[in-house]
């Protein structure tokens, strides 16, 4: 029989049995490799989670497939899966962004991340005085000010989006809450435009939304920007619900979505000023530690904001290649990964990343925790993944489902009756061994596969101390006044913001130089 008949005849035979993979098949699989902990150097191959390991000999998914890890916790999601994935990207030379709730990773790992000769980044939201700085304004002024406005605005309305997404889902009249974005990001972008290098950080932004939420004072900055801009549309929106409560409730909106920088002015200090360039995590071997509290979830919008801002400008860079990839791959490693809020756009993210050599390790709870958070993206976005991993749960949907996906076996009963029995029943997936590693894996086509996986401290990866972060000065802020800024234009020493978003810059500037206070283009 030739071989096409014989794959026709395979699918519509009555055999629809399931089985377990043997060992043998996933470490022959064409989408698996073999890496050896003891040697400590793989630099010609490429990491990945571990599907089979001894502790030495390591059996990794090196491909771009993306992953979703569930466990309930206290399931060892971190230490048979997170700690021992750092440790084989670090010995492999791929970059990565590893959410760290306890801080855990990063002593486990990072000492042999260090010694792999890594620039190693710390955003420590726990203790502020040990982290490095991110200014989360200062990628999107930048690129402002070199010509990119759309994609600066996209930046912008994608860390409003993080910081607003906390105080506007399922509170209150989303009417109000609405308008309240269209307010802060008049303000955002108000500001970008306006400030210097410098002045561009958080704690100024919220000085500045805390000052300019009045009735006269949104009026007065609608009267001194370029009409037809996104602010001049946004302001004056705001400014026709004036006099009336519906503007209380807009302006009380601006303030709870400032709130976290108003109040902790360290925290501004950190996001004041950046140590490193998130441009770079592709083209040079970079590991971010996000340690963030888990007993309270106050700062974890932060969290969302970064990677978010991260993604989006390694999509840029890797467009600036010619095969249209990162130089070198970048792991978003998301431990609690539904415990942050929305990442906006994750479906689309975790679509797009693969053919820009990124990758996404998520890990969660349990189903009915991820369709709290993302809703009906949930499923786009484990569909997406094509590596399930499974430690135990009691949460009867994700039992059943994956109980469904291993497939059933077929027989018949004493009567003749035809029976179906699950591969493995929900019951039995609530009974696999945590003391043994046991974990029961879908990875991509292959049949379903139950392995024991070593425990961290079970690995032959060398030992290395954490690396030690010195206590470290926070800087000092550099004010901004915006009344200084309309001196500015009155005094014709700067041009009316915005007005190269609408006419362009070298027809506004003929303009300008003819006719500066021209009516047409902004409101006196």
């Amino acid at each position: 029989m030739k071989k096409e008949n014989y794959e026709f005849v395979r699918y519509i035979s009555n055999n629809s049995d399931s089985r377990w993979a043997d060992p043998e098949e996933i470490k022959n699989a064409p989408t698996i490799s073999c890496l050896n902990i003891e040697a400590d150097d793989c630099p010609s191959q490429k990491g990945g989670i571990p599907i089979i390991s001894d502790g030495n000999s390591t059996y990794v998914d090196y491909t771009d497939t993306h992953t979703i890890i569930f466990g309930s916790t206290g399931s060892k999601k971190t230490r048979l899966f997170g700690m021992p994935l750092i440790n084989i990207l670090a010995l492999t030379g791929e970059s990565f962004i590893a959410t760290d709730p306890k801080g855990e990773l990063y002593k486990k790992t990072s000492g042999l991340v260090a010694e792999k000769g890594y620039k190693t980044i710390v955003l420590n939201l726990r203790d502020l005085k040990y982290s490095d700085f991110w200014n989360p304004l200062a990628l999107p002024h930048s690129i402002y000010h070199n010509g990119q406005i759309d994609e600066a605005i996209s930046l912008l309305n994608d860390f409003l989006n993080a910081v607003a997404e906390p105080h506007r889902k399922g509170k209150g009249d989303p009417y109000f809450s609405e308008l309240a974005f269209q307010l802060a990001l008049a303000h955002l972008l108000f500001f970008i435009e306006t400030a210097s290098p410098e002045e561009a950080n958080i704690y100024n932004f919220a000085k500045f939304c805390a000052t300019e939420n009045t009735s006269e004072a949104i009026t007065r900055l609608s009267s001194h920007v370029v009409k037809d801009s996104i602010a001049h549309t946004n302001y004056k929106g705001v400014i026709a619900n004036e006099g009336t409560n519906t503007l209380k409730n807009i302006v009380a909106g601006v303030s709870a979505f400032i709130n976290a920088f108003v109040i902790q002015k360290s925290l501004c200090q950190v996001l004041s000023h950046s140590s490193f360039d998130v441009r770079e995590i592709g083209k040079t071997k970079t590991a971010i530690y996000i340690i963030v509290p888990d007993e309270k979830t106050t700062l974890h919008f932060l969290v969302t904001a970064f990677i978010k801002q991260t993604y989006e400008s390694l999509i840029y860079e890797a467009q600036q290649q010619q095969n249209n990839q990162l130089p070198i791959r970048v792991n978003f490693v998301l431990d609690e990964f539904a415990n942050i809020p929305a990442i906006p756009d994750m479906p689309a993210m975790i679509s797009a990343a693969r053919s820009r050599n990124m990758r996404f390790f998520l890990m969660a709870q349990g189903m009915r925790q991820l369709s709290g958070k993302y809703g009906d993206d949930a499923h786009t976005i484990r569909g997406n993944c094509d590596n399930w991993v499974f430690l135990t749960s009691r949460e009867k949907e994700l039992l059943e489902e994956i109980s469904d996906l291993c497939g059933s076996n077929f027989y018949r009963d004493s009567d003749d009756r035809l029976n179906q029995k699950p591969l493995i029943s929900t019951s039995e997936l609530q009974r696999l061994k945590k003391e043994c590693g046991e974990t029961l894996i879908l990875h991509r086509r292959n049949y379903p596969f139950v392995t024991e996986l070593p425990d961290i401290d079970e690995y032959k990866f060398k030992h290395y101390e954490p690396i030690k972060i010195n206590d470290r000065k926070l800087p000092e802020i550099i004010r901004y006044e915006v009344s200084k800024v309309f001196d500015s234009i009155k005094n014709n020493k700067r041009a009316v913001p915005f007005s190269v978003e609408v006419f362009g810059k070298e027809k506004f500037f003929e303009d300008f130089n003819e006719n500066p206070k021209k009516n047409d283009i902004f409101d006196w």
